[in-house]
């Protein structure tokens, strides 16, 4: 299944809703600046056409002047003005110098403040007197026309009152401007008004709306495509969020949810606990009661942990019956109460059947704040999940415990496996692994009648490691098989070699792990590995282990009929270290009984142990097959084994194993 990473589930919140959302709001901004803009554009088309009214008002002024001037001087022509003059206009008259000769009003204009207004034309204006010079002095601001735009609707006033209302100043600034007149000596200045009129802040209302109206159209447009992208998004998102067999949160929710709660600051006191909860044998329940009841299952414990998991907590299944848990907890002894609690809960979830529930617990302190980054920033939940579960899968032979708390020891552990499978390819193919021998020795006569094969991996970096440390691992992973083919090459690659020298041939067994046995064409595939160098079949011992004989028995017994049809002996591994068969002896026809180095460790076997052994050797006798003892290391047990008929000891007593060199340097010391 396909796991999403965090930049993916945000390239897919961009990418549904970055293009709507982003037009939306840039359609918004042109909205709001057209709608700005429009109120000026309105306001300075009044404010021009009272300024260039003003400008006709001087002009024809001066057309009656000039036409009396013929007749009268000046001041004489000004004064039948009077009769033309309105409210809130005067007439001034002045010299060349800038001398007032004259005024019809009561202020003269001020000829150092004139200003230059420029709206579509330019006018050369003079303020009156308490006007201050600025933009908000000659055009009204667009926050006071919005204010005032509620007095603007419509029934917000009487009706009978309606003319009163429009013709009402709302905005009104007084300005000088020059009379043109033909005659030499004289200046003359005409004072009126510049208003806005409630009317025209109506006009503009009206306007400004209707504009609106009609832009709300595509904005509301524009709105639900933003919405239902928005909508689908969120749909793609639960989509991406699901798990389809227990209808809750899958795993990546449970990646993204933890990583938030973990950095989040005021959680940073808190102590968290990453959980591996696993049911024990759930293919097995799955077999006995079918997938639909495996996935009710499933979804019962979903149930249950929505109901046991809190709010400031996450929880998901990983894969099958595993899940993940995200739990918070003062300490370790807290958290091991609340999941035992939980692990019995979980047993009785089935009342005709208890269900096995193991759990591993990583425990992550609080946030440690300092110049740099917190640190939980660094932490890959994922990684810690598997830190989880190796601790989980630390309990494998622990009767009687139930939750695993991952340590410094299991954190070495996890690394050196993860070591061992990053390089186990690779040295392979390098063959770091070595061909080690040790020699079975005649108990009477004290001679080497033959050797194991065993492996030692030469590490460049490790140097010299024990297969105690990799062997485990190999059987594990499966990586076991390819080593097997490797061994049987190296030892079939020594026996060509040795007959080649004109040497004596020297039977020599290799260990066939449990996991081959699962092939039915393995007696053809050794044949093949063994023929590429032409090694004599006779002298090439293949040791199965005594827990491969508890698998299938019926394919068992047809690959050691066919490997023994092919000239191969097989030998029976590690006899007495499990739960020994002696029905397997009955069936299975091996050649040789190993009895395994238990029966021996620690020196004095005592009286029932060495019956044990006697009889032992007394039935593979009565079989038909060699016996071989192994772990032999005092001399009292060499004394015993040859009284009682042991044909081969294996042991520290004689010789440890030994690269190939020195074992080849050794038998020349004997004789042939």
């Amino acid at each position: 299944m396909k796991t999403y990473k965090k930049k993916d589930i945000k390239r897919i919140y961009r990418k549904r809703i970055w293009p709507s959302v982003a037009l939306f709001f840039i359609f918004l901004g042109i909205c709001g600046v057209m709608f700005y803009t429009s109120i000026y554009m309105f306001e300075e088309y009044f404010v021009e056409a009272k300024i260039g009214n003003m400008q006709e008002e001087a002009e024809n002024l001066g057309r009656l002047i000039t036409a009396n001037l013929e007749e009268e001087p000046v001041l004489d022509a000004v004064a039948h003005l009077e009769e033309y003059l309105g409210q809130e206009r005067d007439v001034c008259v002045m010299d060349q110098d800038g001398n007032v000769l004259g005024k019809f009003g009561d202020t003269a204009p001020d000829l150092g403040n004139q200003i230059t207004v420029e709206i579509a034309e330019a006018y050369t204006l003079i303020p009156d007197s308490g006007w201050e010079q600025g933009t908000s002095g000659l055009l009204m601001p667009v926050q006071e026309i919005l204010s005032r735009s509620m007095d603007a609707l419509p029934g917000s006033r009487d009706a009978s009152k309606d003319r009163e209302w429009l013709e009402k100043t709302i905005f009104s600034v007084h300005f000088w401007i020059e009379i043109p007149i033909q005659v030499e000596g004289f200046r003359l200045y005409y004072k009126a008004p510049v208003k806005l009129l409630q009317k025209n802040i109506l006009f503009i209302v009206t306007a400004v709306l209707v504009e609106v109206a009609l832009l709300m159209v595509p904005i509301l447009l524009l709105f639900l495509n933003m919405v239902t992208s928005i909508v689908m998004q969120r749909r793609m998102i639960k989509l991406l969020y699901l798990d389809t067999v227990t209808g809750g949160k899958n795993w990546e929710y449970f990646i993204q949810r933890s990583k938030k709660l973990l950095c989040r600051f005021w959680n940073s006191s808190n102590t968290y606990a990453v959980v591996n909860l696993h049911m024990d044998r759930y293919q097995d329940f799955c077999a006995c009661y079918g997938n639909k009841a495996g996935e009710e299952l499933l979804q019962s414990i979903q149930g249950f942990l929505e109901m046991n998991v809190g709010r400031g907590e996450a929880f998901a299944r990983f894969a099958k019956a595993d899940f993940g848990l995200l739990l918070q907890c003062s300490d370790i002894k807290q958290c091991r109460k609340r999941m035992k609690r939980m692990l019995a809960e979980l047993t009785g979830l089935k009342k005709d059947r208890a269900l096995d529930w193991h759990g591993g617990v990583y425990l992550i302190p609080p946030m440690e704040h300092g110049s740099g980054k917190p640190h939980r920033r660094q932490i890959d939940v994922e990684q810690v999940y598997h830190y989880a579960n190796a601790a989980r899968g630390n309990l494998k032979g622990k009767d009687g415990q139930y939750i695993g708390v991952f340590d410094e020891q299991i954190l070495k552990e996890q690394l050196w496996k993860n070591k061992v499978e990053s390089t186990m390819e690779e040295a392979l193919l390098n063959k770091e692994f070595k061909l080690y021998l040790q020699p079975k020795y005649n108990p009477v006569s004290e001679k080497p009648v033959g050797a194991e094969a065993l492996v030692r991996w030469d590490s460049p970096e490790d140097g010299l490691i024990s297969p105690s440390r990799f062997i485990p691992i190999f059987e594990e992973n499966g990586f076991i098989t390819q080593l097997d083919d490797y061994m049987v090459s190296e030892l079939a690659k020594l026996q060509s070699e040795w007959k080649l020298q004109g040497k004596k041939p020297f039977p020599v067994s290799v260990n066939v792990s449990r996991a081959n046995f699962t092939k039915e064409n393995l007696a053809q595939h050794i044949c093949g590995l063994v023929d590429a160098y032409g090694a004599e079949h006779a002298y090439i011992e293949l040791e199965v282990t005594e827990s491969a004989f508890f698998g299938d028995k019926e394919m068992l017994q047809k690959i050691i009929q066919e490997l023994k049809m092919y000239g191969f002996r097989v030998s029976m591994d590690d006899f007495g270290a499990g739960y020994s068969s002696l029905n397997s002896l009955k069936d299975l026809t091996v050649d040789v009984l190993k009895l395994d180095m238990d029966f021996f460790r620690g020196g004095d076997m005592g009286p029932r142990g060495e019956i044990v052994v006697k009889e032992a050797i007394r039935l593979a006798k009565s079989l038909n097959m060699q016996v071989v003892a192994e772990g032999i290391e005092q001399k009292q047990q060499v004394e015993f084994l040859a009284e009682q008929g042991c044909d081969m000891i294996q042991g520290f007593y004689f010789a440890k194993p030994m690269p190939v060199e020195e074992f080849e340097k050794m038998m020349n010391r004997y004789p042939a």
